[in-house]
């Protein structure tokens, strides 16, 4: 079998969404990073930042695999095939399972997460027959491969580094620095009964080969002789990954790959490689190289040469997804990396996602470039004056500018008014804390530097800066969120309250003047009354939203706050409103919207309906008014990936609700876009049309005016259902006033503006 050299170039990821419950969910997966690889059934599987693609022999297609196709959970941090079976298991860091088959059917296995074990931490995993040991700091787990059920658990005092059998014998090894062995044939519940084959090992592996235990280290390679009362030895070398399978035993590290049989006989290729794992599908060696991709390789002349180019999905390079917004041209821009509030540094990640391509700005250099470390990308902002011009924020980096997705500058406190909190270390230039990047109409960008005297800076579209001086909120570390409203004022948000700092909200009217300081007009408050007189300190302040009717929203630990006149914001006591819901029980009573729910991110869609994302409770849609919950996302009841909010953006001309979560970005497809500003039949998309039998989704409307009335009805002009649009968008079951699903036929949907002074027609066909 031969490889096209045109079919191994980059691919575009394409996912299948494989049931009604997942069909308007998309999980935009890291496909980069490749780290481990199997070979089964005409496939390659490979494991790539906690996801998992495969790449199909012959044809060059690559399929993926997500949370909304299936699987149970995100972060896969194993995966091992059972020849037997034909069949993987997959572990989560989660501690959850799956047993992904090639036929790609896949079995969610949630006993070992829902049991007592004290510890649940997997190890490692040794296929035997039909059988999975799995070793985990509690003890040997038994996996029926067939029946997809565990079949035994053995509890032991420390931690299993490895698990196999052999024989009639499960071998174990300890992080004790013991091998014990159990034979089947008695009660292995019993400890008593698990002898000890050999004492005082410093191996951190141990799985099945060829009939016999092998036990590794990064030095070294042994294997239990026959009686599995003694050690022989294989391979003293240092390696970095070990692979069992096939004809030889394959080890590597970064100048060598090496083929060992089971007695050790060896045949060495020096290479400089990247190799984090090597495979033989019996035709090809395919190398996992990290962000180089899956690559295949021939053995020709004792070398390994590349057969092709490597494999690289078209997707987000990390699953970083801290800052999530569009811009113009349904652009979604994305920032990964966070505050740095935890002392975690996130690699620098800076991507865009466009007409189903994703585009992963240039970082290679940029390190060396600026002699500072690449990390921690607080926000993201795309030029108005040129698409293709953005700048990124650092939560200690300062600033960096990028065209056309590649690194030009950076900004610090050594070329710009930009400044350090530390300016008297070495280090200084590492404690420029850039955050909330956003251009106003004019092409101005303006900034917060936490943290600093001056809290509010601008980059104005000629290169000159300005500031803005706010002198009781000098040195305030943790402003995050800048926008603007209709009117020009910005918006902007202080996250954290301490000892010497308020959680707040800052709002700026300079009267579209930057140069003018006279007309300028700001006020910071971070105590919010409610209308019922209730006042309110925060501890976290997380995000700011104005929505169609011009007000504005704000989430916080304690819910979501509501600004309806927000030129009351200038006022001393301005009134937040906590929208109450009526508990309809009866009562008189009603509860306010999502009291004591910690409102992470905002975002309005084209009904003006509000979603909300949450520290720990997912997303939450409620209408427009607030007064009904129409959907609530969890990571339990839906595909949604995690219930860790940190952004929502939305696609108003497609409706797709993009949600950053901290494990990654998955998108929603809602039933609201942008509302048209008239009613054109040109405008008018109904989909899909025709309507096939094997269809169990709803019918789609777009191109429709705010709150259009919209009559669907047959040829004859008998009426089958009506109602209003949200936004934009219309949609319908297929199911006519008495909830029958409609017959074959011709249909015709009226729609006019909520007046009534306006229609357009269009019409499609259902095949029943």
């Amino acid at each position: 079998m031969t490889y096209p050299m045109r079919t191994f170039f980059t691919l575009v990821l394409a996912l299948a969404l494989t049931s009604a419950g997942a069909r308007d969910w998309t999980a935009y997966m890291s496909y980069h990073n490749c780290t481990h690889n199997i070979h089964a059934s005409g496939r390659v599987y490979a494991l790539t930042n906690g996801s998992i693609f495969t790449y199909r022999f012959g044809d060059a297609q690559v399929s993926t695999f997500s949370k909304p196709s299936g699987l149970s959970s995100t972060n896969i941090k194993m995966m091992s095939y059972n020849e037997t079976e034909d069949a993987f298991l997959l572990v989560y860091t989660d501690n959850r399972m799956d047993v992904l088959g090639t036929n790609d059917s896949i079995t969610r296995m949630p006993e070992y997460r829902n049991s007592n074990v004290s510890d649940k931490t997997v190890n490692a995993i040794s296929m035997v027959g039909k059988n999975a040991y799995v070793a985990t700091n509690s003890g040997v787990m038994v996996i029926n491969m067939a029946r997809r059920e565990i079949s035994n658990f053995y509890e032991f005092s420390s931690p299993v580094r490895g698990c196999a059998a052999t024989g009639k014998t499960i071998v174990a090894l300890l992080a004790d620095g013991n091998v014990y062995g159990g034979e089947t044939s008695k009660n292995l519940l019993d400890k008593s009964n698990w002898t000890v084959l050999v004492k005082n090992v410093t191996y951190t592996g141990l799985t099945n080969y060829k009939d016999y235990i092998y036990m590794w280290n990064s030095g070294s390679i042994y294997r239990l002789n026959d009686n599995l009362n003694g050690l022989v030895r294989v391979q003293i070398a240092r390696y970095s990954y070990f692979n069992f399978t096939g004809d030889d035993i394959i080890v590597g590290n970064a100048s060598q790959v090496v083929f060992l049989d089971e007695d050790g006989v060896q045949k060495t290729i020096d290479i400089p490689n990247d190799f984090k794992y090597l495979d033989y599908d019996g035709e090809y060696y395919w190398a996992s190289r990290g962000a180089a991709g899956l690559q295949p390789y021939t053995l020709r002349n004792d070398s390994l040469v590349p057969a092709a180019s490597p494999v690289v999905p078209n997707s987000p390079v990390r699953n970083f997804t801290y800052w999530v917004t569009y811009a113009p041209n349904e652009r979604l821009l994305i920032g990964g990396g966070s505050h740095n509030y935890e002392g975690i540094n996130y690699d620098g990640t800076v991507m865009t996602y466009q007409d189903k391509l994703w585009t992963n700005f240039s970082e290679d250099s940029i390190a060396i470039k600026t002699g500072q470390p690449y990390r921690n990308i607080t926000a993201v902002a795309q030029d108005p004056l040129n698409p293709e011009h953005h700048f990124a924020s650092s939560a200690g980096m300062g600033i960096y500018e990028f065209l056309n997705g590649r690194f030009v500058r950076q900004y610090d406190c050594d070329n710009s008014p930009l400044s350090t909190i530390l300016p008297d270390i070495p280090n200084y230039r590492r404690y420029v804390r850039i955050s909330g990047l956003n251009f106003d109409s004019e092409g101005n960008l303006w900034m917060f530097n936490n943290e600093v005297d001056t809290v509010l800076r601008v980059r104005q579209a000629d290169g000159r800066w300005r500031a803005f001086y706010f002198g009781s909120l000098a040195g305030y570390p943790t402003f995050d969120k800048i926008i603007f409203d209709r009117r020009g004022w910005l918006w902007g948000t202080h996250r954290r309250g301490t000892a010497s700092h308020n959680a707040g909200v800052l709002c700026l009217d300079y009267g579209g003047t930057l140069n003018t300081r006279t007309d300028d007009r700001w006020r910071f408050h971070n105590k919010f009354t409610n209308q019922d007189n209730t006042e309110y300190t925060f501890s976290l302040l997380y995000d700011v939203a104005e929505d169609m009717n011009g007000q504005i929203w704000v989430g916080t630990e304690r819910g979501p706050f509501l600004l309806t006149d927000p030129t009351s914001f200038f006022n001393d006591s301005p009134v937040f409103t906590q929208v109450k819901v009526p508990r309809n029980d009866g009562t008189n009573y009603a509860d306010y919207l999502l009291a004591d729910v910690p409102v992470t991110a905002i975002a309005i869609d084209g009904g003006n309906r509000k979603w909300f994302g949450t520290a720990n409770q997912g997303v939450y849609l409620v209408s427009a008014d607030g007064l009904v919950t129409i959907h609530h996302f969890t990571a339990k009841n839906s595909p949604l990936l995690s219930n860790v909010i940190y952004d929502i953006a939305i696609n108003g001309q497609t409706g797709e609700v993009m949600i950053g979560t901290d494990a990654g970005l998955i998108g929603y497809r809602a039933d609201a876009t942008d509302p048209q500003t008239e009613l054109k039949e040109s405008n008018l998309l109904i989909y899909p049309n025709p309507v096939r039998p094997e269809f169990q989704g709803n019918l789609r409307v777009d191109g429709l005016v705010f709150d259009s009335d919209v009559k669907i009805t047959t040829a004859t002009g008998q009426l089958v259902a009506q109602g209003t649009s949200v936004g934009g968008t219309f949609t319908w079951n297929l199911r006519d006033l008495r909830g029958r699903r409609v017959n074959t036929g011709v249909y015709y949907i009226i729609a006019s503006d909520a007046n009534g002074k306006e229609g357009v027609a269009g019409k499609f066909v259902v095949v029943k």
